[in-house]
């Protein structure tokens, strides 16, 4: 589960002293569930994203990740990133070239405080391999991978922490239409079959109406309609919701 209470972070502007990214932001992500950030550039989607990764410190607010509070402004906790119970995927998928695929899988047990035999490394990686569908490619370089299998590694990479949430920041964008689509129906697939809590960050709207159990809507730094795709589609509240849908 995530909850987000009340959050706030703002950043310097030259010409106003201060631009408020996200403007007291409030929601929650029941457990399980696949909840979709959805809007234009620049609408504070990414930002809300990042301050619940570990990757942005907010100005105000809470937020709890699977019961534990990793931020609040008013007892001043905050859980840096690597100890957070995420995984996390990027737009760019942060994937490194010179290593292959079970090393760039690998990488975040390497490096976890957590004290891990290599066979029990390889064990995880290949089950996380297993899940993205991509069992048998260990040996293989990063840079001889199809855009599909990238993202797929990527996916396996924040898997193999087997975190409680999985945070994936625009991660189809790079992909051409057809591979998009396809991975689209991917993606809800494993997420509906690991039934792990996910939180979805884009600006396209049929990703958003084809995969959510729910949408929050967002402009400004606001959330302007909560709902299931279905009455988002159907029952615009605002002007803007009704003309970005």
């Amino acid at each position: 589960m995530i909850e987000v209470k009340g959050l706030v972070k703002s950043f310097p502007d030259g010409t106003i002293g201060r631009v408020h990214a996200v403007d007291r932001v409030s929601f929650t992500v029941e457990e399980g569930r696949f909840y979709t950030l959805l809007g234009p550039c620049g609408c504070g989607k990414t930002t809300t994203l990042r301050c619940i990764a570990g990757l942005e410190r907010p100005d105000e607010g809470e937020i709890n990740v699977s019961g534990t509070k990793v931020f609040s402004s008013s007892s001043g906790a905050f859980v840096p990133a690597y100890k957070r119970a995420i995984g996390l995927v990027f737009q760019s998928y942060a994937i490194w070239p010179h290593l292959t695929v079970l090393e760039n899988v690998a990488f975040p047990l390497r490096v976890s405080k957590e004290r891990i035999s290599s066979d029990e490394i390889r064990k995880r990686v290949r089950q996380a391999l297993d899940q993205v569908e991509m069992g048998g490619l260990e040996e293989r370089m990063a840079t001889q991978l199809s855009g599909g299998q990238q993202q797929r590694l990527a996916l396996a990479r924040a898997l193999v922490r087997r975190p409680q949430v999985l945070l994936l920041d625009e991660p189809l964008s790079n992909l051409d239409a057809k591979l998009r689509e396809r991975m689209r129906v991917e993606l809800r697939e494993l997420q509906r079959r690991l039934r792990i809590t996910t939180l979805y960050v884009t600006h396209d709207q049929i990703e958003a109406l084809s995969m959510s159990n729910t949408i929050a809507v967002m402009s400004s730094g606001k959330i302007v309609q909560e709902g299931p795709p279905r009455e988002i589609y159907l029952q615009p509240e605002t002007q803007f919701v009704a003309q970005f849908i």
